[in-house]
């Protein structure tokens, strides 16, 4: 009972969390030191457990494997576990994650294997049909605990109860405690030959070191856990001016790194396209690109998230082309469709601006499709443009020397440095969502927003104001001078192919708002 208590069942517990640690890591660079530490923390308190056992017969006790041998043991279990918790910690297969855990198993029975000969076993001696049995009870335990594991996570990601995790670590410990007397049996000791007292110490001592180890990381996990939260958060600002990156986001970020290939395809990267309606001009509507995912196993995504996952993965130049490309292609098929001269402007990440060869990748592509350079405007945060420095500068001088515009995205929301205004080679600025809240009951920050306004303009820069929702926020921007808006009064995001219906009804509705009519009751809300 007291092994039972405090040593199997922690050991299920132990591995359980390093295992789920591993897999909610989500940069390659953690995932792999988190395996590694894993498979370390593992194999320790396995090796243990299983010299630890031993103390549970007293026609045993006086013995204890040689230090070769022990070493030898404790070697193997640890490299099982090495090459098996990647796969049981990101695999998206449930059959690839049975393996994975059967192989685990096996690799830690050969590790028993290894002890049994050191202190004595035959193989002229070995009892079959406990040695079948602790094969079936060993690849069944990790096996059940591999796929329950797969399975909260998805129940995570759907907002399900959190599975609990006592009863897998009761019926583990349970299932080791069978474990362990099925082996005793399978591999029976010759006739006491007691180990030399030095050696038995060396392995009291190593062995008092691997629980000392597993402790130690374990205290450490809550640690890395936190200091991941902040790494994401940072990387996140990159994107948006307020990042949404929580703990619960975990799990979701974990689940898209496993499905990063899947989701790195034009099907699975669908934009939808938000209004930026200039007032009292006959000048056609601009369209924010937004990014839908959508996919058959993990269901609807946040674009914020899966963007923070492939900055994590290294995959952000990739989907940031991917997005461009389908934005270009779409802006030559409404000019096929009647509706030329649309301008559409996409959120870019620094590290794609800043590549070598961004800009004559990008010149190719406008030029295959007919686009012209004026159409397209890349948004970065206020945030993008100043923490990345010099290069960003001279990426975006490169650009406006191409005739490609950037604008800054979030102004306000961030940084906020006025004085890098006019350093910065932007086209303009958008104010975001902070200006407008409480915007007609505040007078400080109607003030603002003028005062930003007369300031953009003295600088000849565009202005955008984001998050107009009501037709009495509509009045304040207008009066305020603001004259280029965006938000759900004139229209949700829509797909591609409800922009040419939107644009009709726009057209035959531009003169009523003149007159300060909602825009919002002539044009659907698609979304």
């Amino acid at each position: 009972m007291l092994f039972f208590a405090l040593f199997s069942t922690w050991v299920v517990h132990v591995s359980n969390r390093l295992v789920e640690h591993t897999a909610w890591s989500v940069d390659p660079g953690n995932r792999r030191l988190s395996a590694s530490y894993a498979a370390l923390i593992i194999g320790c308190i396995v090796w243990a457990l299983d010299i630890g056992g031993l103390f549970m017969y007293r026609h045993l006790d006086a013995l204890a494997p040689s230090l070769h041998d022990g070493l030898l043991a404790l070697l193997v279990m640890i490299a099982s576990a090495r090459f098996t918790i990647p796969e049981l910690s990101s695999s998206v297969s449930r059959r690839r994650t049975a393996v994975a855990g059967a192989l685990l198993a096996l690799g830690m029975l050969s590790g028993h294997f290894v002890l049994a000969m050191s202190y004595g076993a035959s193989l002229h001696h070995v009892e079959i049909g406990p040695l079948l049995a602790s094969i079936v009870l060993a690849v069944a335990l990790t096996v059940v605990l591999a796929i329950r594991h797969r399975a909260a996570k998805q129940r995570l990601l759907n907002g399900s109860r959190v599975m609990q995790r006592w009863p897998d670590i009761v019926l583990g410990g349970v299932t080791i405690l069978a474990l362990h007397c099925l082996l005793i049996n399978a591999f029976p000791p010759a006739a006491v030959a007691v180990t030399p007292g030095g050696q038995a110490g060396a392995i009291g001592v190593v062995t008092l070191f691997a629980v000392v180890v597993a402790l130690e990381h374990m205290g450490n996990l809550r640690l890395d856990q936190r200091l991941q939260l902040r790494l994401r958060q940072g990387l996140s600002m990159m994107r948006v001016a307020t990042p949404a990156v929580t703990p619960q986001h975990d799990v979701q970020m974990a689940l898209i790194a496993d499905h990063l290939p899947e989701l790195l395809t034009p099907q699975r990267l669908v934009l939808h396209y938000q209004p930026i309606v200039q007032l009292e001009t006959d000048q056609a509507p601009a369209f924010e690109a937004l990014l839908r995912l959508q996919h058959p196993v993990l269901g609807r995504l946040n674009p914020e998230v899966f963007l923070l996952v492939c900055e994590l993965q290294g995959r952000t130049a990739r989907v940031d082309r991917l997005i461009l490309e389908q934005a270009i292609r779409q802006m030559a098929d409404w000019e096929r469709a009647g509706q030329p001269g649309l301008r559409v402007s996409v959120n870019l990440s620094p590290t794609t601006l800043m590549e070598p060869d961004f800009n004559e990748w990008l010149a190719q592509r406008l030029a295959n499709h007919g686009v012209g350079a004026w159409q397209l405007t890349l948004e970065l945060t206020e945030h993008a443009i100043i923490a990345s420095g010099t290069p960003m500068l001279e990426a975006m001088r490169a650009l406006a020397g191409v005739g490609i515009a950037v604008v800054m995205d979030d102004f306000g929301a961030g940084y906020s440095s006025l004085g890098m205004l006019a350093e910065l080679p932007i086209r303009g600025i958008k104010c975001d969502r902070l200006f407008v809240r409480k915007l007609l009951t505040d007078s400080r920050r109607q003030r603002l927003l003028s005062h930003v306004l007369a300031i953009a303009r003295d600088f000849d820069l565009e202005v955008t104001a984001e998050g107009i929702e009501t037709s009495e926020e509509l009045d304040m921007v207008r009066e305020i001078g603001l004259r280029k808006l965006q938000g759900y009064l004139f229209a949700k995001a829509m797909p591609a192919e409800e922009v040419p219906g939107w644009l009709r009804l726009l057209a035959s509705g531009l003169p009523q708002l003149k007159e300060k009519t909602v825009l919002a009751d002539l044009a659907p809300q698609p979304g």
